[in-house]
């Protein structure tokens, strides 16, 4: 008998045919395996018992870094096969998982510092387990010639590890060596090779920032404890107050600010940024904020080598960008735009073709919890229980940008690509959307957009639209995020969801952002924050300071307090400008956002006027609440409406009373989850659904997360959070295809 197996899922690039043999071989199999566009084929002749022996073993002793999604097994002719074999990949129709970049395996850190190895102290060293894969993958099938490896020859040695079906790089497509692979050099001093990186150490011991390409870009780097380079890279990129992300060689360095669960993650073959919360061992300038800092393991042989020659164990490894643009990734541009930073460039010759920012993950009741999705991970395939018979593109949104397409039962979402309100960013989003349809092929038959019409991912959705003579479906951005939190726990009907955030356009043309609705039948919009004008408009998003003071002169505020807030934030001569605007309305569009009223309150608990970065406000009245209040702030529901007057008042009263911010933040995060708690209530009351499902950016905010998760476990709901994408604006092309899916 003969079957034909089909494996589905991330089963290329991560020596799963090599597997496959081998587990044939050692069962006395006799068949062959091939990569094709649809995953992993297997030709196998035996008995109907040896071939469920086989599929248990292949789904019980699967490499670690694959993915088994689905398995098919039909029968097919008998070839009368007398061995079994590794046969050349071949095109089909289908879809293919495109593998994420690994890093660095054990086994090949262990030949990285053996000197009796070939590859001692070679920067690019790989095998199945480990390296380089989206970042370089050209096309489909994952074979090196479609790499940008296609161009490094393998040399006998290599060539022969390659055809041995017992070698750990036994069909490794970035398989090189010293001899016949690439090499780094350090440009301003003439250096190759290990010199320039025992060079390039020397110099961050020394206090100089450096340029260095790793496996998806580059990052500027520094030693984490010297101060003067901190000061000097935060100026040089006028970033004064949001946290750096900062590398140490492994785990060991940082085992006691992790539990297990997270040193596994923060080991993992996707190395993400992991941030927790630690004591003085690092400088405030790190992260100003507060004691959280969020760290990397070296996760390339290259930057293994780095600290190898290191005298310090910790240095900031930040993307080598100009502000709000793509990270570079190729040595001319890296020079022409990282000049002013530095002068010293550790480059590489091997190309990336994609490329791909760290992801970052913190921690929510021990486990991780996702802020960005991207090396590592991406291109990130879901599965969330639909078949779509169509393939739809997600446009997403203009910040935190990602893009999505479905094919079949898979939802494939890119990796970050960030905020689209630069010229290089929106080239980004555009190498992003091409390469993905390619990698992927996707025919797309219908896009859906966010209402905004002035995204660039809405404008250039809609030009590609005109182009095809495609249909465009417009979705509302908080419906979208609720939608990205249905498909990641597979719910189609029967929810609540609080979609808390900073900004979206509203059908009714106010911007929203405090939104409660539940999915019964057909999506409402059971309660939101009372509308208030938003002075400026986006100028009001920059200066919390601006919105506090709209709020209070809107609520009707005494006159002597906002005066004497005026003295505080050295402001004399503003409100009069903001009272102007709000009175007029002009340019001052109504608002139910929770993300502006957290950055109002934290603007007069943190003393942040301007937020640096989006959320800067809100993050600082996060890490300052301490005290663990059993009461909390009034406030008013009525209809549909949420009116939080009270609790502005209440917040400004109690500061001027000198009550500490920090006890004030508490109370404030304990009032909103309450708020949460009594709308879901009634929702309960009157339509008898329990779960209740958070997105949208103010859910990065851990402690409400938990407040309001507690509360509701506390009276018998179920609360659901995000898991796969971040509940920012980074899972809206998610929610978009998601919410075409269940209405297809």
């Amino acid at each position: 008998m003969a079957y034909q197996i089909t494996v589905d899922g991330i089963v290329q690039g991560v020596g799963f045919r090599p597997f496959v043999y081998t587990l044939a071989v050692s069962m006395k199999m006799k068949g062959h395996v091939k990569n094709s566009t649809y995953g992993v084929i297997i030709h196998l002749e035996c008995s109907s018992q040896e071939m469920e022996e086989f599929i248990k073993r292949l789904k019980d002793e699967a490499p670690k870094n694959s993915r088994i999604l689905d398995i098919t097994v039909e029968k097919t002719e008998d070839l009368n096969l007398k061995d079994f074999t590794i046969e050349k990949s071949t095109p089909e129709k289908g879809i293919t998982l495109i593998p994420s970049d690994l890093s660095i395996c054990k086994d090949c850190i262990s030949e990285l510092f053996d000197p009796l190895n070939r590859r001692y102290l070679y920067p690019f060293i790989n095998c199945t387990n480990c390296g380089p894969r989206y970042s370089i993958i050209k096309n489909i099938p994952y074979d090196r010639d479609k790499t940008t490896m296609a161009d490094f020859t393998m040399c006998p040695d290599c060539k022969k590890e390659y055809l041995n079906e017992t070698d750990r790089r036994f069909h490794a497509q970035p398989n090189c060596c010293e001899i016949c692979g690439p090499f780094v050099y350090l440009s301003d001093l003439n250096l190759k090779g290990v010199e320039a990186i025992k060079r390039c150490a020397s110099l961050i011991d020394s206090g100089e920032v450096v340029a260095i390409k790793g496996l998806g870009g580059y990052h500027l780097i520094c030693d984490a404890r010297n101060e003067e380079a901190i000061n000097r890279l935060r100026r040089l990129k006028k970033r004064k107050a949001k946290p750096f992300a900062v590398m140490v060689k492994d785990a060991e360095t940082i085992k006691n600010y992790l539990n297990d669960d997270l040193i596994s993650f923060f080991d993992s073959p996707a190395a993400p940024i992991v941030i927790t919360e630690i004591d003085d061992i690092l400088p405030d300038l790190i992260s100003p904020l507060n004691k959280k800092i969020g760290f990397m393991k070296a996760y390339t042989p290259l930057h293994q080598l780095l600290f190898y020659f290191l005298k310090t164990k910790f240095i900031i490894a930040t993307s080598a960008n100009e502000k709000d643009e793509p990270i570079v990734i190729d040595e001319k541009d890296a020079e022409n735009k990282l000049g002013k930073f530095t002068r010293y460039f550790l480059h590489h010759n091997r190309p990336i073709h994609t490329r791909v920012d760290d992801s970052v993950f913190t921690v929510f009741e021990g486990k991780p919890y996702p802020i960005r999705v991207s090396r590592g991970l991406a291109p990130i395939p879901i599965v969330t229980g639909l078949y779509y018979k169509e393939s739809y593109y997600g446009a997403g949104a203009g910040l935190k940008s990602h893009i999505a397409f479905t094919k079949g039962k898979y939802t494939i979402v890119s990796q970050y690509i960030g905020d689209l309100d630069n010229v290089e960013s929106a080239e980004f989003y555009e190498e992003t959307f091409e390469k993905l349809i390619n990698l992927f092929e996707i025919d797309v038959k219908k896009i859906i957009t966010d209402l905004h019409p002035d995204y660039y991912s809405t404008i250039f959705a809609e030009r590609y639209a005109g182009k095809k003579g495609i249909k465009v479906i417009k979705l509302q951005h908080h419906k979208a995020h609720l939608f990205s939190i249905m498909s990641e726990h597979r719910k189609a009907d029967n929810i609540i969801g609080v979609i808390f955030d900073g900004t979206g356009l509203g059908e009714d043309g106010a911007i929203w952002g405090g939104e409660i609705f539940y999915k019964k039948g057909e999506v409402n919009r059971r309660f939101h924050l009372k509308y208030f004008r938003q002075p400026g408009g986006d100028a009001a998003a920059r200066s919390p300071y601006r919105m506090l003071i709209g709020y209070l002169l809107q609520i009707g505020m005494d006159e002597n307090i906002i005066e004497k807030l005026e003295t505080a934030f050295d402001s004399k001569g503003e409100t009069p400008l903001i009272k102007s605007i709000i009175y007029n309305s002009i340019n001052s569009p109504l608002t139910s956002s929770m993300g502006r009223l957290f950055e109002a309150i934290g603007s007069i608990l943190t003393g942040v006027k301007a937020n640096e970065f989006e959320g800067h406000a809100a993050i600082a009245l996060e890490s300052i609440a301490k005290f663990w209040h059993i009461d909390k702030y009034p406030y008013k529901i009525e209809d549909n409406v949420i009116d939080i007057s009270k609790v502005i008042e209440s917040v400004i009263l109690d500061y001027f009373k000198k009550i500490s911010p920090e006890d004030i933040s508490f109370k404030f995060h304990k009032t909103v989850a309450h708020i949460i708690l009594d709308c879901c209530k009634i929702i309960r009351e009157e339509t008898g659904i329990d779960t209740v499902l958070f997105s949208g950016g103010v859910f990065q905010n851990i402690l409400l997360l938990k407040l309001a998760e507690d509360l509701l476990k506390e009276n018998s709901f179920t609360p659901l959070h995000h898991h796969i994408l971040p509940p920012n604006d980074a899972s809206i092309a998610l929610g978009q295809v998601y919410y075409a899916g269940i209405y297809q």
